[in-house]
């Protein structure tokens, strides 16, 4: 096959890089293949796979070429939209440079110690009525803290003298080990700037009070943990359940601590966790501080390899635990991801206001007060944002005035307003003074974020490829709703005609319909099915008691579904109308169902298909339209390809998979 490509090749003044030509255009084999791997994400299969993407693509080059030609990228929406694409997307590159990727690093980095730490806790004084004397109390951990730094008592007495923390007696205010991303952002970067044996240079506040640190001592972290556990499941509405766990579970570490038999058989023969239970109890790699149970990460941290634990408590039960193994941390680029969600969710929303905050002084933001308060005095005082023209109220010296000012430029009371009218965060506000801040702030953010992105794109060439591509598609969309869509109705005579012929393609499968009381332990489902079959009506029980959102006001009814909707609809289409089920497992609870009606597969009438229906006659008539587009494209562009040189493309993809 390769041998025939070549010889026809030779014989074409064509270079075999060239898949395809119009009107002096050109698709050539490294942009094929580019464009074929940022859309389909691998290599083509065969031959067809690649001239289908062919057809495709220069399909979409020469729509592009024909909105070109009709000067649609001049279009003022069209402008307007690929602008305020070009500004999220520049938004979020700026973040990602300026915050995210420096996040990370610095998490990363400090990720690799861990600190043991100690603090002293001032709670909040309260006045009478209960509410917080926050004044007093900033007043008392600041004396306290002059005094703790300045005396030569050890810090343990200290804590014992001073500290409001109750459980002081018992943990002498002791934290234990910490690693950055799992406490607060502002402790992380006290902390991580100090030695073994320093106090905290200032307070931290905490919903809990004020607090003074002192950083005991830092090692490397352990972050890389594989423990296994045996656990025993506790009902919560029997209180009596955890004794008899505690008890369950101390026969079988003493089994285990008389070597009866290894934690691995145990765990098999006792894990109520039936997952980890049939591996030995064996949990797998687990990373410190990402979404572990915090006391069961308290308890695997204190064990080294090859030790367990005592049985302890977490919020999922009862458990034994023992460390298997460890692992030194990863590089960065394997906890990228992760480290991106702990960053997120722990810094992002503090660094970005102290960065917009920091740019905001850089650019020498100054709102108009006398502009600002001239604005309020002329609006009613009951007009919103979306009050529809509430800036007629204003002159038009109100109009041209400068609401704001920056080092870059000033911004009129009419360009803040136009900007309010398009942005959905400052919708349906009181015009007031709070409101005009922030309308000025937003506005003067937009302003400094496209200044400090203006270079983009040319030094960022993947925000320029996304640039272009969503310019490219959303060109192509508005010339296809001009070629295509504008030219597509459903006349409802027509509609009703097509459907007629169409009926059989539109069925309700075998459909069932059911009443559920959902609750979440296998006790309370079987304590209302007892008051059920003592003659309680159910559908008025599913109105009381189901733990189901949704589903109070309809007795706990759900519509039609079909038969293998989910486990429920399963096991209802097995049983009898006005039958109810004994307790099912499902969706980490329990549901009692009562079946209501049943239904047999059957064609759907006009009215139950009529949006499926309109949708797919649209589309059929697009595409009966599409391709005589497509067709005239090609005329009208002199369009000439060359499929057989498709076989240059992917050659390593190609002689992987054994294509000749």
């Amino acid at each position: 096959m390769l041998l025939a490509a070549s010889l026809l090749a030779s014989c074409s003044s064509v270079p075999k890089h060239v898949l395809a030509t119009m009107s002096g255009d050109t698709i050539s084999v490294s942009e094929y293949e580019n464009m074929y791997l940022r859309t389909r994400m691998s290599p083509p299969m065969n031959m067809q796979d690649k001239q289908e993407f062919l057809e495709t693509y220069l399909g979409y080059r020469l729509k592009l070429l024909d909105a070109r030609a009709r000067g649609l990228d001049a279009d003022p929406s069209y402008q307007q939209e690929v602008r305020q694409y070009r500004n999220q997307l520049a938004s979020t590159f700026l973040m990602e440079n300026e915050l995210i990727e420096p996040g990370i690093r610095t998490l990363y980095n400090r990720r690799l110690t861990e600190i043991h730490l100690q603090h002293i806790i001032v709670k909040w004084e309260k006045f009478p009525d209960g509410s917080l004397d926050t004044l007093t109390t900033r007043q008392k951990a600041e004396d306290l803290l002059a005094r703790v730094r300045s005396s030569d008592l050890p810090f343990d007495t200290l804590v014992m003298r001073y500290s409001d923390d109750g459980s002081k007696e018992r943990t002498r205010g002791v934290l234990g080990w910490i690693i950055a991303g799992t406490s607060f952002p502002e402790l992380d970067d006290m902390i991580y700037a100090m030695e073994p044996g320093e106090i905290t240079p200032h307070l931290l506040r905490t919903v809990f009070g004020y607090h003074i640190f002192k950083v005991r001592d830092k090692k490397p972290a352990r972050q890389r943990l594989r423990p296994a556990h045996i656990l025993y499941r506790l009902d919560l509405n029997n209180p009596n359940d955890t004794a008899a766990a505690f008890a369950h579970l101390s026969l079988v570490l003493d089994s285990l601590e008389r070597g009866l038999a290894t934690f691995e058989e145990l765990a098999r023969r006792n894990s109520q966790d039936t997952l980890s239970g049939a591996s030995g109890g064996d949990l797998g790699w687990m990373t410190r501080g990402t979404n572990i149970e915090p006391r069961f990460e308290d308890v695997i941290l204190s064990l080294e390899v090859g030790e367990h634990s005592r049985v302890f408590r977490t919020a999922f039960g009862m458990h034994i635990a023992k460390l298997l193994d460890e692992e030194p941390p990863e590089p960065l680029e394997k906890q990228r991801d992760m480290l991106k969600q702990v960053y997120r969710k722990e810094r992002f929303a503090t660094d970005f206001l102290n960065y917009v905050n920091r740019k905001r002084r850089e650019y020498d933001f100054r709102l108009n007060d006398n502009v600002a308060n001239r604005v309020l005095a002329r609006v009613d005082s009951g007009a919103t944002t979306s009050t529809p023209e509430w800036e007629k109220a204003l002159t038009t010296e109100d109009l041209d005035a400068y609401l704001f000012r920056t080092s870059l430029d000033p911004v009129t009371v009419r360009e803040a307003i136009r900007f309010s009218k398009r942005e959905p965060a400052i919708q349906m506000r009181p015009i007031n003074r709070r409101t005009l801040d922030t309308l000025a702030m937003m506005v003067a953010d937009q302003q400094i974020m496209e200044h400090e992105t203006r270079n983009y794109e040319e030094t960022e060439p993947e925000f320029r490829r996304l640039l272009r591509e969503y310019a490219e598609s959303a060109l192509i969309s508005l010339l296809e709703e001009q070629e295509i869509w504008s030219k597509v109705d459903a006349p409802e005579p027509e509609l009703r005609a097509w459907w007629e012929q169409h009926r059989e393609d539109f069925r309700f499968p075998p459909r069932v319909k059911f009443a559920e009381i959902y609750t979440y332990t296998e006790k309370l489902s079987r304590a209302y099915l007892d008051s059920i079959n003592a003659g309680a009506d159910f559908q008025k029980f599913a109105a009381r008691y189901t733990q189901r959102p949704g589903l109070y006001s309809s007795e706990g009814s759900w519509e039609f579904v079909p038969y293998d909707a989910n486990e429920l609809s399963a096991a209802a289409a097995r049983m009898k109308i006005g039958e109810v089920s004994q307790p099912i497992r499902y969706q980490s609870g329990f549901s009692l169902i009562k079946v209501l009606d049943k239904e047999d597969a059957r064609v759907k009438t006009f009215e139950e298909a009529r949006s499926a229906a309109v949708a797919r006659y649209k589309e059929e008539k697009a595409e009966t339209l599409r391709r005589d587009w497509q067709r005239r494209l090609r005329e009208k562009y002199q369009t000439q390809t060359w499929p057989e040189h498709l076989e240059y493309t992917f050659p390593a993809a190609e002689a992987s998979t054994g294509e000749n």
